[in-house]
């Protein structure tokens, strides 16, 4: 008799034959070889703390005579549930008489396990479209979601992003910067809404997305309107040094009136952008090239200069470009004239950290041709501003110690 057939029982010794066969046939492959006994482990682990939760609820064991019985056996059913160890399929649940089974290893109606609810949904805010995430599921999990089952899974995203629009705010913020993105979403018809956006950075280098808003238009009681929203909550403004905007009128006006003693930033970006408009495609590159160096220059004077220099040379040659410069050169050195570090007037002389949460919304949505309502927009930006958030707590962009003090 062999060896392992004497230190075991014939059940145990049969069991075993049959895992090392599994591993013979997966070449190998011993992770794949030990998944479906794993399952079957869990399915009979669970089954059996089922049956413990009904005995534990009737007070009495299987034919055993109790005065302090509640209810009796009701034979069973069998249900699915999907695990992050993949789906078990009929799972023997028992039953009472009087209603359902109270137990820990599902919820009512439950299906899936909340791990896996949530891995569906990060799969899905990564991009890949409700369709496509049931193919990607299929093999992982031995199941297949709908379409449905996704849309439904990211529905439940909606106390997370009314929590986040109305969740107290500190007055915290050094630097407070605003920007806007247009998107599709459908109703009676596809129209064109902006999401706006503020981005704050606080004393001690921690940054974030305060809050955001799906609005009509950029427009100025639309902007108002959402910065009074931010001041109720908190964001009162006594230690905002700088507010940098895109450029927009709307958004340009409604800082000027909710945070009326904070100087305004224009962003450089937007505005070479505009600039570029009024140049030929054969002067757009030594034209910007020159003015950048502009918004370079280690002080507030010297930028003047620089200005000039380069408005004399440009102007015969493009002069709606430099009037299109010239008319917010003021706005546009807002940060020369208040903050002396270098490492932060980088960080405010554009919205390039909120263009940064634009592109990865962009290519999220890329999939889409449109949002299938404004709901659904909603909870993938805030989804997507919550995971940003939560990257950037753990990644100040200056120690808490480097610049207490105003620049």
């Amino acid at each position: 008799m062999p060896i392992l057939q004497t230190a075991y029982s014939a059940a145990e010794y049969s069991q075993l034959r049959s895992l090392v066969k599994e591993f013979d046939a997966y070449n190998g492959e011993e992770n794949e070889a030990l998944y479906r006994p794993m399952r079957d482990m869990l399915k009979r682990y669970l089954e059996n703390v089922l049956r413990l939760d009904l005995t534990h609820h009737l007070q009495a064991g299987r034919y055993q005579r109790n005065p302090q019985r509640t209810d009796y056996r009701n034979g069973a059913y069998r249900r699915n549930l999907v695990t992050s160890f993949g789906a078990i399929p009929m799972l023997t649940v028992p039953r009472p008489r009087k209603g359902g089974l109270p137990t820990k290893v599902f919820r009512r109606y439950q299906r899936r396990w909340k791990k896996v609810d949530n891995y569906i949904r990060k799969l899905f805010l990564t991009g890949v479209s409700t369709r496509e995430t049931g193919l990607v599921l299929e093999d992982l999990l031995d199941t297949k979601p709908s379409a449905g089952t996704v849309s439904n899974i990211n529905k439940t995203l909606h106390n997370e992003v009314r929590q986040f629009q109305r969740r107290a705010l500190t007055d915290q913020y050094r630097f407070l910067i605003l920007d806007g993105i247009w998107v599709k979403v459908s109703g009676h018809k596809v129209v064109k809404k902006a999401i706006l956006v503020a981005y704050g950075i606080r004393q001690d280098g921690i940054r974030e997305v305060v809050g955001f808003r799906l609005a009509r238009a950029e427009s100025g009681p639309e902007c108002e309107s959402f910065l009074m929203d931010l001041r109720q909550r908190g964001l009162l403004g006594e230690n905002l040094e700088l507010v940098t905007i895109d450029g927009s009128p709307g958004l340009k006006s409604a800082a000027e009136l909710v945070y009326a003693h904070v100087p305004v930033q224009r962003c450089w970006v937007h505005k070479l952008r505009n600039v570029s408009r009024y140049l030929k495609a054969s002067q757009r590159a030594a034209c910007l090239a020159e003015a950048r160096e502009i918004y370079r220059a280690p002080g507030y004077r010297e930028a003047v200069a620089r200005f000039r220099s380069w408005a004399s040379r440009w102007r015969p040659i493009a002069p709606r470009a430099v009037a299109c410069l010239e008319h917010d050169l003021e706005d546009l050195l807002t940060f020369l004239r208040l903050i002396k570090d270098c490492v932060l007037r980088v960080k405010v002389r554009t919205t390039n950290a909120i263009e940064r949460t634009f592109r990865e919304l962009r290519k999220r949505i890329r999939p889409m041709c449109c949002f299938a309502n404004p709901e659904s927009c909603e909870r993938i930006v805030c989804a997507l501003f919550v995971t940003f958030n939560r990257k950037w707590k753990e990644k100040p962009l200056w120690k808490p110690t480097q610049f207490t003090q105003k620049s």
